[in-house]
């Protein structure tokens, strides 16, 4: 009686520790992108709205110590920093040159999101930005990064952005919600702005295209084929207290989740609604493919970084990013 007992008692704590290696292997992504245990981090993040935001959903999603902050507008942004309420940051990356510059103790982590700007358009005749002549186009923020890259791209295309098209600026819900209505018929929208539009353009049996992918237009320029322009990335509140090893957890179950988004959009769009309820699940699905999520170490790629910056300072005053490039310390490279 004694040995049935026992035996049962052994296989039950077998099944047990089944479970809990299954339990345990749903929890983060491997480095090939599927779903392995992860070690516990205790982190407070700061997060836009925005694909960067994507693998971050994940990881809250499978560890409890991933506490997310929702930040909007540069002012919340620089708040968060300045009182140390976050130990890392999501940022494009310009406000994190803007913020350094201004001598926050900062430094840039990794670049996460690449070009993902679009000109969206019911118009599928247009191929090419000297077709916007005569034209009026809307787009986010005057004197913003989008501004400054179409305004870019337009004048080292022979393009007076003044004279030669119309361009309005209006926020990128208004655009989207006029380009359904056909009130507007051209915008510049990043993602997942683009994917929202596109969908809700379904929805009232319009069709919307990617006119141009504005990453392709910024390669055509001179010296710029192999440039990618960095959209927006993670930084570094210093403190005290958060070592680099934590740190570097962070990294690796970074670029580990980011696999498993970009391999599984169906999957993501809800976790990301779930702790972004502004994202909705099938927005965030269909941008996946056209985010170019990429995370990237910021020292490994700072001589990209500064090669998009010195082309965007031709046309545009340096002081829309603090006045110059960052020096070295800006990069992380550990404590």
């Amino acid at each position: 009686m004694k040995r049935n007992l026992l035996a049962i008692m052994l296989i039950f704590v077998l099944l047990l520790s089944m479970i809990g290696c299954e339990e345990s292997n749903k929890s983060n992504p491997n480095s090939d992108g599927e779903v392995n245990g992860v070690e516990e981090l205790n982190l407070t993040i700061g997060v836009a709205p925005g694909p960067v935001t994507y693998p971050l959903a994940f990881m809250a999603e499978h560890s409890s110590g991933i506490d997310l902050r929702l930040w909007q507008g540069g002012e919340q942004l620089t708040s968060m920093i300045t009182t140390k309420e976050v130990q890392l940051c999501s940022t494009p990356i310009n406000n994190a040159i803007l913020t350094y510059n201004k001598g926050l103790d900062i430094e840039l982590l990794m670049v996460t999101v690449w070009g993902m700007l679009y000109i969206m358009s019911a118009d599928d005749g247009l191929k090419t930005l000297d077709d916007l002549k005569g034209k009026e186009i809307a787009i986010s923020g005057q004197g913003g990064i989008h501004d400054h890259i179409f305004r870019h791209l337009l004048m080292e295309n022979g393009i007076n952005p003044d004279t030669d098209l119309i361009i309005t600026y209006m926020d990128m819900p208004e655009a989207s919600s006029r380009l359904v209505t056909g009130d507007l018929k051209y915008a510049v929208l990043n993602e997942p702005h683009s994917s929202i539009v596109t969908l809700n353009a379904q929805k009232a049996g319009v069709t919307l295209y990617r006119g141009l992918d504005l990453t392709k237009e910024w390669a055509k320029l001179p010296g710029q084929e192999n440039i990618r322009f960095p959209m927006a990335g993670i930084v570094v509140v210093k403190d005290e207290l958060t070592t680099n090893k934590e740190y570097m957890s962070f990294v690796e179950e970074y670029f580990n989740a980011s696999k498993w988004v970009n391999n599984n959009p169906d999957e993501i769009g809800p976790i990301v609604e779930k702790h972004v309820p502004w994202m909705k699940a099938v927005a965030v699905t269909e941008s996946i493919k056209y985010a170019r999520l990429e995370p990237q170490m910021a020292t490994e790629c700072q001589t990209e970084i500064e090669a998009f910056f010195k082309e965007l300072s031709k046309n545009i005053d340096a002081k829309a990013f603090g006045g110059k490039l960052p020096d070295a310390g800006f990069y992380y490279q550990g404590k």
